[in-house]
């Protein structure tokens, strides 16, 4: 996360300033690792069910889910996050 020094160049930032960028870059990476994964999801999603509209999953959970049934669906499809994360090419 940390750019490192190409061998025989020189920065205009001191050590001490690059990581001080870490945290943020380190977040960074990891905001668009999730974006990606999400984007790879959705697609999948659409390849089975191209007419469903998906945009109200961007306001995350129905208003008419309860916690409970939540966490029951959730644990309902890890088993098949493990698989699509099987099949990433990551």
């Amino acid at each position: 996360m940390v750019d490192p020094q190409e061998e025989g160049t020189s920065s205009n930032k001191s050590l001490v300033e690059r990581l001080d960028e870490a945290p943020r870059k380190i977040l960074d990476y990891l905001s668009a690792t999730a974006k990606n994964y999400i984007a790879h999801l959705i697609g999948i999603v659409i390849s089975y069910w191209p007419q469903h509209n998906l945009a109200p999953l961007a306001f995350g959970i129905a208003s008419e889910c309860s916690d409970k049934d939540f966490l029951r669906y959730r644990d309902e499809a890890e088993p098949i996050a493990e698989e699509i994360f099987k099949n990433l090419a990551i």
